[in-house]
């Protein structure tokens, strides 16, 4: 959708029927989006990880932990694939 924005999607408001039904369509975009954008990252993280030492994995991974996005394994790659998977797209 051109000229809308993701930004406010989780901001309830009180809307007529058309604004929202255009509201929610605004969301579904944004979901798509996202969801695209999820996963363009998985394949970039993977690829990324094809290319570094265990080393360099390490030093990522630690790195995670200490901003505290650490999960499963050193890129959330399951946690990643199950939102993928939760979609059924």
């Amino acid at each position: 959708m051109q000229g809308s924005t993701c930004a406010s999607i989780f901001e309830p408001a009180a809307l007529v029927p058309e604004a929202e039904a255009r509201e929610n369509a605004r969301v579904a975009s944004c979901a798509l989006d996202l969801l695209g954008e999820l996963r363009a990252a998985h394949l970039i993280i993977r690829n990324a990880l094809n290319l570094m030492t265990p080393d360099q994995k390490l030093d990522w991974g630690r790195l995670n932990a200490r901003d505290h996005v650490d999960g499963e394994g050193v890129t959330r790659a399951n946690e990643r694939a199950a939102v993928i998977a939760r979609t059924g797209a």
